[in-house]
């Protein structure tokens, strides 16, 4: 197995590919703030909202395959994990994966030799830095295994977050990403109620990557419950990048909505309106039998 961190390549033009893939990624880490709540006004409210809100991981994904194309990148392939999908690209014999949606701040390469290997684990830094008890830096990890096989390759992402509380990394996300999992926009939307009420959507919330792409800033409505309540503001969370909780008229979330505001380019009132109502999209249109999860506010 080869063991690498992603690192820059050049093709043999001598212009740099990694740096348009890196452009691509960051600049929608930054640009296009991760949303669960758009699209259910998009299919059960008023329409798409205002673009400044965000967009879900999907439309994320996508997004950032469409502009590291325009900057010189082959087509991807999208490849899909149940309700998850991330760009696969094939360059030159090598393979570069772009998933915004887990915060990494560098591209995933597998090198050719790597690929050639048939298999190799790739680890790149991601959103967002915290600090342990003796103030070191903790960044985010994602890391990538890559393993070739008769029916064909497996890229497993796993996207570790340091808890201050516990001392250690954890694993938040994970998904495997299979060669033949082909994307397909149509299919996957053919039935949209089924797939907005899915018990997997345990929440709607925004997440903003802040400047320097270090620290993010959320604010989550949890859906647990939602059958027997009424959503109102008083049901919004705030969290920092270091996981710090605070309801949303709590002295401790007023930083974390100035930053939301910064990052969205729009008032807190109109955050509030976006997330209340597509809570109570969600309460409309889903099974009032249908009992979720408890979301984890806390690490």
């Amino acid at each position: 197995m080869i063991i690498a961190a992603a690192t820059d390549i050049r093709n043999d033009r001598g212009c740099s590919t990694m740096d348009g893939y890196a452009e691509a990624l960051k600049g929608i880490l930054i640009d296009i703030p991760y949303n669960s709540a758009t699209h259910y006004h998009e299919y059960f409210g008023d329409g798409p909202p205002d673009r400044r809100f965000g967009a879900a991981c999907i439309t994320q994904t996508i997004e950032a395959a469409r502009r590291a194309v325009a900057l010189g990148a082959p087509e991807p392939v999208l490849l899909q994990d149940m309700r998850h999908v991330a760009a696969v690209f094939h360059d030159d014999g090598e393979i570069i994966v772009l998933d915004p949606y887990l915060l990494h701040r560098e591209p995933i390469r597998f090198s050719r030799e790597a690929v050639a290997s048939g298999e190799a684990t790739v680890e790149v830094p991601a959103a967002p830095v915290r600090y342990d008890g003796t103030g070191a830096r903790r960044d985010g990890r994602l890391q990538a295994r890559y393993k070739k096989g008769r029916n064909g390759y497996v890229i497993r992402l796993d996207y570790f977050r340091f808890s201050p509380t516990k001392g250690k990394y954890l694993l938040s996300r994970h998904f495997s990403l299979r060669e033949h999992e082909i994307f397909d926009l149509e299919e996957f939307t053919s039935d949209i109620h089924r797939l907005m009420t899915h018990p997997e959507q345990t929440s709607v919330s925004i997440r903003a990557v802040l400047p320097g792409l270090l620290r993010t800033a959320e604010a989550i409505i949890p859906l647990r419950g939602f059958a027997q309540r009424t959503f109102t503001a008083d049901d919004i969370w705030l969290r920092t990048g270091e996981g710090a909780v605070a309801r949303h008229a709590d002295p401790g979330a007023a930083a974390v909505w100035r930053e939301l505001e910064d990052a969205l380019g729009l008032p807190r009132a109109d955050i509030v309106d976006h997330l209340v109502s597509a809570a109570e999209i969600y309460r409309r249109i889903a099974d009032p039998a249908q009992e979720l999860a408890l979301y984890a506010l806390v690490d």
